[in-house]
């Protein structure tokens, strides 16, 4: 009987383990489809490094997922990665990514002059916000810029000679 209850007990702990790792598997493919490789490692590789970054440290911030700073002035920290500062408002940190929409009004891109809002690289709004501050307004979801607007009341034409 002794015999009995040892090879019930191990059965029982081969079925248990095996259940384990077939659930494993079963929540990491799609439709039902093999899945050869690691898909996150290739849905990786094909990201930015910033949106990467971004992704990483908004997943941990406890507050809001979207923020509109108006009027805010624009610091650069590291590649993509900025502080925007209100005066009343606490200094909020962001990241770029590809996806960011960049506006200039005179200091990252265009003529002060003229009243067109040309779009930006993220390399000319890096450069300008490195060189100085730039006052703009952003919109941030997740801890992501999705549009930088810089003011045109600040744009002053201080590079015309």
């Amino acid at each position: 009987m002794n015999r009995h209850l040892r090879k019930a007990t191990l059965v029982t702990a081969v079925i248990t383990a095996g259940l384990l790792m077939t659930a494993c598997q079963h929540s990491s493919t799609s439709h039902g489809s093999k899945s050869h490789g690691s898909s996150r490692h290739k849905s990786v590789s094909k990201r930015s490094k910033s949106s990467r970054s971004s992704a990483r440290r908004s997943s941990g911030s406890g507050r809001s997922s979207s923020r509109t700073v108006t009027g805010g002035t624009i610091t650069y920290l590291a590649p993509g990665k900025y502080v925007v500062s209100k005066r009343g408002t606490a200094d909020r940190a962001f990241f770029v990514d590809d996806d960011t929409l960049v506006y200039g009004a005179g200091v990252i891109c265009g003529n002060p002059r003229s009243e067109a809002r040309p779009q930006c690289t993220l390399d000319q709004l890096e450069t300008a916000a490195d060189k100085a501050a730039v006052t703009a307004d952003v919109i941030i979801r997740r801890g992501v810029a999705t549009v930088i607007r810089e003011r045109r009341d600040a744009a002053t034409p201080t590079t015309a000679s």
